[in-house]
């Protein structure tokens, strides 16, 4: 019999055709040291047999809800809209956690009062479960925003945070607009709010394969979610000096342009990420880029003086 000691944390696992794969993730929830949980699994229209998969393991813990398939972040928004958790934590349904990942994070937590959200480290491995040599390491705290809410220096994966449903209430619901960044775009704006801590400790295992690889992924995809993402800092983030938020667009940008012209039938869409990332970087661009938009206000403002005079006038 499971003993539910400390404050309920909600696992969420959003999962689209990865019955060969989600068995194992949900298995290294209900294997965790801390047993207070509730694991919400959405299925996102699957088309395999997931919803067997998931039948066949009885933990009382575990809640499965299927929807039709409308993205990754939907799916995440739905299980946040019923997680009952003082706790929010997050698993890809082909990833796992390692046995104490809750355990240690909860008693961070708690132990950090003025801390909003937790990362760790994490092993990424290959198909068979072999650890690679590429890992992610967590290693930077505080007010964070320059270093993870342009991807590099810093990346968070998603599995390796938690935080607290108030935080999640208070920053918003995933974009469900972007298909790509939506994790780095909630740190972002988890991170203007609020501390974040690193936690060096090694918590969950990333899998890489044919799905996650960059030869598999749609380029034009890649710079479009570039796009939106730089339109939403640009627009959202106007308390953060434009330097910073030039500097840093630059190189998310340039680091998508190197990874794509790595790729030969990729090296068009490369190219222009280079070119984006080199107009961020530009002085000139930036004071054209400022000047239209001191122009366009004072053009606004000139309209508004004019209509305002006529009906003085007219009165």
């Amino acid at each position: 019999m499971i003993r539910n000691i400390g404050e309920l944390v909600s696992v969420i696992i959003p999962s689209y055709n990865r019955a060969h794969l989600i068995g194992d993730s949900i298995r290294s929830v209900i294997a965790q040291t801390y047993t207070n949980l509730e694991i919400i699994v959405v299925d996102d229209g699957s088309t395999d047999n997931t919803e067997e998969v998931i039948a066949a393991i009885f933990d009382s813990r575990l809640r499965y809800i299927r929807q039709p398939n409308r993205g990754r972040s939907d799916a995440r928004n739905h299980a946040l809209s019923i997680a009952s958790g003082k706790y929010i934590t997050f698993l890809d349904s082909d990833d796992l956690y390692l046995p104490n990942k809750i355990e240690l994070q909860v008693a961070y937590l708690k132990s950090h009062p003025g801390v909003g959200m937790i990362y760790t480290s994490a092993h990424c491995i290959n198909d068979q479960g072999q650890l690679l040599a590429h890992k992610y390491e967590a290693t930077k705290s505080g007010l964070i925003y320059e270093s993870i809410a342009f991807f590099k220096p810093v990346t968070i994966p998603l599995p390796t945070v938690m935080t607290y449903k108030r935080v999640m209430d208070h920053v918003g619901s995933f974009d469900e607009n972007l298909h790509r960044f939506e994790d780095t775009d909630m740190w972002r704006r988890i991170s203007k709010s609020y501390r974040i801590d690193a936690m060096p400790e090694y918590t969950c295992l990333l899998r890489t394969h044919d799905d996650n690889s960059l030869l598999n992924q749609n380029p034009d995809h890649i710079a479009a979610a570039l796009d939106y993402y730089a339109a939403k800092i640009l627009n959202e983030d106007v308390e953060v000096n434009i330097s910073v938020r030039r500097k840093g667009l630059a190189g998310i940008y340039k680091y998508y342009g190197h990874a794509l012209l790595s790729v030969p039938q990729f090296s068009v869409t490369g190219k222009h990420l280079l070119r984006i990332a080199s107009n961020y970087k530009s002085s000139s661009f930036w004071i054209g880029w400022s000047v239209r938009v001191y122009y366009r206000s004072a053009n606004v403002a000139y309209r508004i003086f004019r209509k305002v005079r006529r009906l003085h006038v007219k009165s």
